[in-house]
């Protein structure tokens, strides 16, 4: 158990040190953006137009939790995601599941003998979680951080 630990900390050291890697990138791609288009209102909305999708999608409650269960579970049954949320009902769990396939989140297959139905992660479902874990990383580290500089301000008052 040590031994996975010390290996598991190695690897998230190592995601998490691909980060600013990753946000210099987001700059560089960001600078070119403003130097070749004028951001006035109209570009702004467009652009808006173009994200909302996403963003409405990514910010519906469990859409984070089914892509990690889905994603850490590989091919998952219904009743096995439910397990792993418990909280979640059944209509919701079904109707997330749906609106995953819509937007070509999840395949789903129905097997016959017995008759089941599996969920998997698709490129982009993939992708999703792949784009998502470092920002999920980002954020708890650094949140960490600022949380330990509070406390040790307020011990030292």
């Amino acid at each position: 158990m040590e031994k996975m630990m010390k290996e598991m900390s190695i690897v998230w050291k190592e995601m998490g040190e691909q980060i600013p890697l990753m946000r210099k990138a987001v700059r560089e791609g960001l600078k070119k953006d403003f130097e070749a288009f004028s951001h006035d209102d109209a570009h702004i909305q467009q652009e808006l137009g173009f994200l909302n999708e996403a963003l409405q999608f990514l910010q519906k409650k469990w859409t984070m939790d089914l892509i990690y269960i889905i994603r850490i579970k590989g091919k998952s049954y219904f009743n096995d995601i439910r397990r792993a949320l418990p909280d979640i009902n059944s209509r919701t769990l079904s109707t997330r599941l749906k609106e995953f396939e819509e937007n070509y989140i999840v395949t789903r297959t129905v097997s016959s003998e017995p008759i089941r139905v599996s969920y998997e992660l698709t490129k982009l479902g993939e992708g999703v979680y792949e784009l998502l874990l470092p920002l999920l990383i980002f954020f708890a580290r650094e949140k960490m951080k600022i949380d330990q500089k509070k406390k040790k301000e307020v011990r030292t008052l």
